[in-house]
């Protein structure tokens, strides 16, 4: 009977990978099962007021091309189709914020604008949110894109194998998040006040040192290498569907970072400068893009060692007093 148990169990774990790998998500915008929302929808009822940006590199793995550079944080606000968007780079992220706090609603709750010419070219980004600006929870992505053969910087993506990324849909035409699909992080997250939304590029690089990873550990593929100002995804706005118009969001102010050389070249230390008024002490963290701790330092570090660091791309995480903040390091 124990084998008979182990066996089934076995086999359901294989059944769902199988289907999880093998699924058809909602096709692209103006068919039948899309979720597209268009930008002049009447359940949007509200946009971004603030956004922060860290910019990546046109090209992770040529960093003496620089950071991506086309548009501004001015074209994130407001509303979608205005024709003004801003570039990542890959790997780059921007956080916004809102006049008041998204919530839990029936279905989904927001929608993330990219500005795709067409319903194939597709550039993504995973998409977080917190409820406190420090504490940033991820939805769970899924890429069923083939990632035997690198998609060129401009190569095609099929919507109905992508799931819960931004970017799925052509401009003007939104991807929707539901906070419910969030709901067992409760530990960390108040549904009922959503304050900040994270947008990250997913760097589409299928090599290792580069890759980004899916929910499951699955690297993502999408069109890479773009090494133009327009590098990476390009957030055009964010719009609210559930808000709670109960509560005002206070911003808090954020410490000025400074890191360099960065890119920096491998054996090489690199320096972190950080305003400490009114954050006191802090801490570092180093992570790379699958998410496993590399490197923690003594509180206060400035100096962070990289001779035994791979060659690739990591995430510094910052702990505060009063904030977590996190930071993207290239070594080369």
């Amino acid at each position: 009977m124990q084998f008979r148990s182990k066996l089934m169990t076995s086999f359901l774990s294989i059944f769902f990978f199988y289907s999880f790998a093998n699924a058809q998500f909602a096709p692209i915008a103006g068919q039948p099962g899309s979720t597209a929302i268009y930008k002049d929808s009447s359940i949007l009822v509200a946009w971004a007021t603030q956004c922060v940006v860290e910019r990546g590199l046109v090209d992770i793995s040529q960093p003496s091309l620089g950071t991506a550079s086309a548009g501004s944080v001015a074209g994130t606000l407001g509303m979608a189709g205005d024709g003004f968007t801003l570039s990542l780079g890959d790997g780059g992220q921007a956080t916004l914020t809102f006049e008041h706090p998204i919530q839990n609603g029936p279905g989904a709750d927001f929608v993330v604008f990219e500005n795709a010419f067409n319903a194939t070219f597709l550039e993504l980004a995973f998409v977080e949110v917190s409820s406190d600006g420090q504490n940033f929870v991820r939805f769970p992505a899924i890429s069923n894109t083939d990632t035997s053969v690198q998609i060129g910087g401009f190569g095609n993506l099929d919507a109905t194998r992508l799931y819960n990324f931004a970017g799925k849909y052509r401009a003007n035409y939104g991807t929707p998040f539901d906070l419910q699909e969030l709901a067992a992080d409760s530990a960390i997250l108040n549904l009922s006040a959503i304050s900040h939304v994270r947008i990250v590029d997913a760097v589409g690089c299928i090599q290792d040192a580069y890759a980004t990873r899916d929910s499951r550990g699955i690297k993502v593929n999408d069109p890479w290498s773009t090494p133009f100002p327009s590098s990476g995804f390009d957030l055009d706005a964010i719009g609210v569907i559930h808000q709670n118009t109960t509560i005002a969001i206070q911003k808090i102010p954020t410490p000025m970072v400074s890191i360099f050389p960065n890119p920096v070249r491998q054996g090489a230390p690199i320096t972190v400068e950080i305003s400490t008024h009114n954050t006191g002490d802090y801490t570092f963290s180093l992570y790379n893009l699958q998410g496993q701790l590399i490197l923690e330092l003594p509180p206060n570090t400035q100096k962070i060692p990289t001779q035994n660091l791979p060659k690739g791309a990591y995430l510094l995480k910052i702990q505060t007093a009063t904030q977590h903040l996190t930071k993207q390091l290239i070594v080369y």
